[in-house]
C-alpha cells in the first residue's frame, strides 16, 4: 500500500492548493530531479528564474510515469495535463514532506555523519540489515533538502532506514541510531575553527529521544563535544577505537575486534584502518540492534565498495596489466592521510600515487596539504603525480626527495598520465571531487 495519499499530502503540506487531483490518488514517492523516476513519482517542478526542482523538458520522456506535479505557480504548468500541488515554497513543502514520514515511520532510523567514511558505513549498514528490511540513500545525496526527498520514498513497513547525512542535517530525520564516523577539517570557512564544526554535526543529536543510541569513533578530534551533545540529550553511548575502554575495540595489526571480552577476526587479507573503523561502526550497531557479529563479519567479508571510495579495480591499461585503487570521489586531511597510509602498507613496490587537493581547507589548506608530505613519504612510492594549485607547495618539497611531478588542472595531467604507468604498477588516486581526478580514473577505465 502506497503511503502518499491526497489526505497525507494535504495534511503534510498544509497551505497549498490541488488541482485536477482525484479523491483516490496515490504516490510512490517525491523526486526534486529528473533522474531515477519511478512509477507514481511526484515530481517538483522548476518554475522560470526558479533555481530548484526539474526541468520541463527533462521529464517529457517519462511523463508517463509521473503521477503528479508540485510547483510554485500552477499557471506555469497546468498544460502538462497531469495533477498539481501549488505550494508557497519549494524547501519548505519537501520538508514538511520529509517530516510528515517521519513521524509516521515505527521502524529504526539509523543516520550516519561525519568527515569521512560515513557513505561506505552508510552501505555496509544497508547491506547488513537488507535482509531484515531495509531502505537507503545509497545516492549520495545527503543534504537536508534531498534527506527529505529520499525520506518520502522509503517504504514505511520496511524494518529499517539508514541515512547518510552531511554536516549539521541529521536531525531532519530524528535518529534511534546516529553514527559521527570522524572529524576533519573539511568544508571549512575563512576563520572557521574544528571545533565549530563538531558542534553543528552533533545536532544529529538534537531530535533524538533520551535512551536512543549515540555511537562514537573515541579517537576523533573533539570527541568531547559529540559526547557532551549525546549526555545533553541521555543517549546511550557506544564507543568505537583503539584504547583500551572501548566498546568495540579495533586491533589493526591483524585485522580483529575485540567485543565485550571477546575477539572476532574480520579477514586474513591486509584490511585498511579506516575500512576496520568503517566495520567497527557497523558492528556498534550490531551492539545495539542485538545481532550476531559472526554473521556481520561475515555478510562484510565481500563488502563492494562505491564508486570512487575504495574500490579497487585489475585493469588493463594501454597494454600493461595495473591494479588501480580508486578513491577519487572526495578528500580530506583525514581520508587523505589514511587511505596514503592504507595503500603503502598494501603493496611492496611500483606504487604511483596520483593525488590532488583537498578543497575547502579554509585558511589552514597550505598547513592541511604540507601535512601530507609525512604520509607520502612513509609510502615509499615510485613516484607521485600532484595536480591542484593547493598541490604546488607539496611539489616543491618532494621534488628533490621522490621521482614527482606537477600539474596546475586535470586537463593537463590527462594529456601526460600515461607515461608515468607500467607494467604491474599499483595506482592509487585521490582528490577532492571537484578536482576532477575521477577523469584520470575514468580515461585508465577506458581502454580496459
Amino acid at each position: 500500500m502506497k503511503f502518499w495519499n491526497k489526505e497525507n499530502l494535504k495534511e503534510a503540506l498544509g497551505v497549498c492548493q490541488f488541482y485536477n487531483v482525484p479523491d483516490d490518488f496515490t504516490a510512490s514517492g517525491i523526486k526534486v530531479w529528473h533522474d531515477s523516476i519511478q512509477n507514481g513519482d511526484i515530481v517538483f517542478l522548476r518554475g522560470p528564474e526558479e533555481t530548484k526542482g526539474a526541468l520541463v523538458k527533462n521529464i517529457l520522456s517519462v511523463k508517463d510515469k509521473i503521477s503528479a506535479f508540485i510547483c510554485t505557480n500552477y499557471e506555469n504548468f497546468k498544460d502538462l495535463n497531469k495533477p498539481v500541488i501549488e505550494v508557497e515554497d519549494f524547501t519548505k513543502a519537501l520538508f514538511s514532506l520529509g517530516r510528515y514520514i517521519r513521524r509516521h515511520y515505527k521502524g529504526i532510523v539509523i543516520t550516519i555523519t561525519g568527515s569521512a567514511g560515513k557513505s561506505t558505513t552508510t552501505k555496509m549498514i544497508y547491506d547488513v540489515l537488507n535482509e531484515y528490511g531495509a531502505d537507503a540513500n545509497l545516492n549520495l545525496s545527503n543534504t537536508l533538502t534531498a534527506i527529505c526527498w529520499n525520506m518520502t520514498t522509503f517504504d514505511i513497513n520496511k524494518k529499517y532506514w539508514v541515512i547518510e547525512s552531511s554536516i549539521g542535517n541529521g536531525y531532519v530525520s530524528s535518529p534511534d541510531i546516529a553514527i559521527v564516523t570522524n572529524l576533519a577539517p573539511v568544508h571549512l570557512k575563512e576563520g572557521q575553527t574544528i571545533d565549530v564544526m563538531a558542534r553543528a554535526k552533533s545536532r544529529i543529536f538534537s531530535t533524538m529521544k533520551a535512551g536512543s543510541c549515540a555511537v562514537l569513533n573515541r579517537e576523533t578530534e573533539c570527541y568531547e563535544i559529540f559526547e557532551n551533545a549525546a549526555l545533553e540529550k541521555n543517549l546511550k553511548i557506544i564507543t568505537v577505537g583503539e584504547r583500551d575502554g572501548v566498546d568495540i575495540k579495533i586491533i589493526p595489526d591483524d585485522g580483529s575486534f575485540v567485543i565485550e571480552n571477546k575477539s572476532y577476526k574480520f579477514d586474513n587479507k591486509f584490511v585498511p584502518k579506516h575500512i576496520l573503523y568503517d566495520i567497527g561502526l557497523v558492528l556498534a550497531v550490531g551492539l545495539e540492534l542485538n545481532l550476531s557479529f559472526d554473521i556481520i563479519l561475515q555478510k562484510l567479508a565481500d563488502f563492494k565498495y562505491l564508486k570512487g571510495r575504495g574500490d579497487i579495480l585489475k585493469i588493463n591499461f594501454d597494454g600493461k596489466n595495473i591494479t588501480l585503487t580508486d578513491e577519487s570521489y572526495n578528500a580530506n586531511p583525514l581520508s587523505m592521510k589514511t587511505t596514503i597510509e592504507s595503500f603503502g602498507k598494501n603493496y611492496a613496490s611500483q606504487k604511483v600515487m596520483f593525488l590532488g587537493d583537498m578543497a575547502e581547507g579554509g585558511d589552514k589548506s597550505k598547513e592541511y596539504h604540507l601535512s601530507l608530505i609525512k604520509p607520502i613519504k612513509n609510502a615509499n612510492p615510485s613516484k607521485v603525480i600532484l595536480c591542484g594549485r593547493e598541490m604546488e607547495c607539496v611539489y616543491d618539497v618532494l621534488k628533490d626527495n621522490i621521482e614527482c611531478y606537477y600539474f596546475k588542472n586535470i586537463e593537463e595531467l590527462l594529456l601526460e598520465c600515461t607515461k608515468f604507468i607500467n607494467h604491474d604498477d599499483n595506482v592509487f588516486v585521490k582528490a577532492s571531487h571537484s578536482i576532477g581526478l575521477y577523469k584520470l580514473v575514468d580515461f585508465l577505465k577506458k581502454s580496459n
